[in-house]
């Protein structure tokens, strides 16, 4: 499967898992005879779970029972419905729906969408996991221009160039480190060019002719750097 076929997999089955989670929202509040509409509301516009945690810390510590008289909801320690004033002399219990299969629904989706998540990242051509530290750290990257510095970092700095009709035809580079070597990988299917740019003493142009129309990949190699400085642009 390609790239989007993965991405699209992942979107449906969060969507999914987040569906089953939203109507376990509306019938548990229903269960408990909250204002399920409400609740299920809250729970979708809540950013990052937010909702959910705020369902859990309050809507789910409250319980209802229904009025005998009028059958509206009330607070189940009333002595007194509060919408017809009867005395609450009889319990009328709010009949219970089952939830526990839209629970397990949730999780099956969700452990599926993290799966295939996992099978993306394997099978991705595209996708690579940058770790590392660094110390001192500034990059900045435009649609056409590459900058970073830092004084020392165990990461991987990688990006790509995007070739139309023949341009950018040249990359400008001006590049030192205070220690080490320092080196530009410039890749495209089986081209590949290493270059030396640990001091290119001023601007150092690279021809980009050789590359063909599509992407090209640039990627940073240290080896035992220590203050580095590099400014690539392209036009």
């Amino acid at each position: 499967m390609n790239d989007f076929t993965w991405i699209l997999i992942c979107f449906i089955l969060i969507i999914i898992a987040w569906i089953f989670l939203w109507v376990w929202t509306y019938k548990d509040a229903t269960n408990k005879g909250l204002n399920a509409k409400l609740w299920t509301l809250i729970v979708i516009l809540g950013p990052s779970g937010i909702g959910l945690l705020i369902y859990f810390l309050v809507g789910r510590k409250q319980s209802f029972i229904k009025c005998s008289s009028c059958l509206k909801s009330i607070p189940i320690d009333s002595k007194y419905c509060n919408k017809c004033g009867n005395s609450v002399t009889k319990i009328k219990m709010i009949e219970k729906r089952p939830t526990k299969y839209l629970i397990i629904g949730f999780i099956i989706s969700f452990v599926l969408s993290i799966s295939c998540f996992i099978g993306f990242a394997i099978n991705s051509e595209n996708l690579e996991f940058n770790s590392g530290q660094s110390l001192f750290l500034i990059e900045i990257n435009t649609k056409s221009k590459w900058n970073i510095s830092y004084y020392t970092s165990t990461s991987k700095f990688s990006r790509s160039i995007d070739k139309k009709e023949n341009t950018p035809s040249t990359m400008n580079i001006e590049a030192s480190c205070d220690e080490g070597q320092l080196y530009i990988k410039l890749t495209q299917n089986d081209i590949e060019e290493v270059i030396d740019i640990s001091d290119t003493n001023g601007l150092k142009k690279i021809d980009l002719s050789q590359f063909k129309n599509g992407e090209i990949k640039l990627e940073l190699i240290d080896r035992n750097c220590k203050g580095v400085g590099l400014e690539a642009y392209w036009n």
